[in-house]
């Protein structure tokens, strides 16, 4: 049994339908990410949007979380973090299906950075399925039995900017081969001038994505 993750809610009504559960980026916070609700909500009816902490603070700041430590970006290092952070998320998704009485597969998904590399590792090993994932400027770790554990596949929308100073655009290019190539209904977009954050026009790509994945 993990510590169940603290969390920033916004609800569009009493009667929700769908949820969105934002997953932030290294160093950041539940805070962090909510605010794109404010922007969605009126496009998304009967949507619930949550944004939980990661669950492991950072040392260098306050309120700041991370899914897992960044000190090594080796792939043993991510791998160990992702693994030890995989429990975290799955107790959370299994608390939003069970206290808000939505089923999983109209929980929807949007990572950024190590948010991003959370969703993709993990959301395919669950026997339910989500709705969807919308991940920016992240990555696909594939750990020795990667394939052999997915169980759920689910759309993905993958959006990357070209100037990403930490996560190179390419490893979107390359998630979404792998990820075709293993059956995934996934696409990207790439942005010419952005680094690594999300602008206005990945926050509209991504709502267009939603709005088709919840047929609204």
């Amino acid at each position: 049994m993990t510590k169940l993750l603290t969390d920033s809610i916004i609800k569009s009504g009493d009667k929700n339908k769908n949820a969105i559960i934002f997953l932030h980026g290294y160093g950041a916070n539940s805070n962090d990410l909510i605010g794109i609700a404010n922007v969605w909500i009126d496009s998304l009816p009967k949507t619930i949007f949550l944004s939980p902490n990661a669950p492991f603070e950072c040392e260098f700041a306050e309120n700041a979380y991370q899914w897992f430590e960044l000190t090594s970006i080796s792939p043993q290092s991510i791998g160990d973090g992702l693994k030890k952070a995989g429990p975290f998320l799955n107790e959370y998704i299994d608390h939003v299906s069970k206290t808000y009485k939505i089923d999983e597969k109209n929980i929807l998904f949007v990572g950024f950075s190590q948010g991003t590399m959370m969703a993709l590792h993990h959301l395919c090993k669950r026997k339910n399925q989500c709705a969807g994932l919308l991940g920016y400027s992240g990555l696909l770790f594939e750990n020795e039995n990667f394939k052999s554990e997915i169980k759920s596949k689910f759309p993905i929308k993958l959006y990357h900017g070209k100037r990403d100073e930490l996560i190179n655009y390419q490893n979107s290019i390359e998630a979404s081969k792998k990820l075709k190539a293993l059956g995934f209904n996934i696409e990207y977009n790439l942005s010419e001038e952005l680094g690594h954050g999300i602008d206005e026009e990945g926050i509209k790509i991504g709502l267009d994505f939603i709005k088709k994945t919840f047929n609204i």
